[in-house]
């Protein structure tokens, strides 16, 4: 039997999406493809992510002031609940990707029974060489990965463990050979306004202004740069991080209002104009969405 990898084309990335839990498997392997130059909202997931560059142009990642530009066989590795964005430049033909995607507790037990749990590579962004992914046939274990989710229950949690494993002797293989990227790019002023825009988004005054007065520089070079490193303008990246709050906040039962006001919006017009723009609805019809999902996997 064979298990195609689930396809996307042209997916619109949403905070929903984003921060939606690994319902069905410990692993979920995804294909992505782009046609179109875009950017991905930031955003952080409840689980590991690596992703895997299968072709096309490079893809830049941000995250925390770093940038990383991953080329055609690269793979990325995102830690759990890093904050980080997307922009896709496909040129004049498209940027194909495979995303796997792992659960946090099984991802964290399986490094603790491999003695693994403090490597660098569970806590920082880390980019496997090309050759050495290929060398050790990394895209052949996500496909494999893929593959296992169509077992019987009784044996696929087995075969993920064995996966993961073998995931985690690669990466260590990998690491000990030298064979990881350091940022192509980093910037500490960057980094200090996206640490602490992460700590203080939920205050409604927390604005370029006074971010100014944290980073101690003009509106113009702060905006320059942060721009240049993060792909956003500063009030994005505060409105992205808003809003994956007030999703979470709806789904776990908030009133619109009151998720609203506690994600650090200060004005309800200018919150519903962002909250339609970003998803194409309004918050009623989102929280009705969920309450319908909710009930046909119940």
């Amino acid at each position: 039997m064979i298990r195609k990898i689930e396809h996307y084309t042209d997916f619109i990335l949403t905070q929903e999406y984003a921060r939606k839990r690994l319902e069905e498997n410990s692993i979920t392997v995804t294909w992505f493809t782009n046609h179109e130059n875009t950017r991905s909202i930031v955003h952080s997931h409840p689980y590991y992510e690596a992703v895997f560059a299968v072709s096309g142009y490079d893809v830049a990642y941000s995250a925390d002031g770093d940038l990383y530009q991953l080329k055609c066989g690269e793979v990325i590795l995102f830690p759990c609940e890093l904050y980080h964005a997307a922009k896709y430049d496909c040129g004049s033909q498209y940027s194909e990707r495979i995303v796997v995607q792992i659960d946090s507790e099984f991802w964290k037990s399986t490094a603790s029974l491999l003695g693994l749990e403090h490597a660098e590579w569970n806590h920082t962004v880390t980019v496997f060489d090309a050759n050495a992914v290929k060398a050790w046939d990394m895209r052949g274990l996500f496909e494999r990965m893929n593959l296992n989710a169509a077992l019987d229950e009784e044996y696929r949690t087995a075969a993920f463990a064995g996966n993961l494993s073998e995931f985690f002797m690669i990466i260590c293989q990998i690491a000990k050979k030298g064979n990881v990227y350091a940022p192509t790019a980093t910037s500490s002023l960057v980094e200090r306004a996206v640490l602490y825009i992460q700590e203080n988004y939920t205050d409604p005054k927390l604005n370029v202004a006074r971010l100014m007065s944290y980073t101690y520089t003009s509106r113009g070079h702060l905006s320059r740069m942060f721009k240049a490193y993060t792909a956003e303008s500063i009030h994005s990246y505060i409105t992205d991080l808003r809003m994956q709050h007030c999703c979470q906040a709806i789904a776990d039962g908030r009133s619109i209002l009151d998720a609203c006001t506690e994600s650090g919006f200060s004005d309800y017009s200018s919150f519903l104009k962002a909250f339609r723009k970003l998803y194409g609805m309004t918050p009623v019809m989102y929280r009705t969405k969920l309450r319908e999902m909710n009930l046909r996997n119940s």
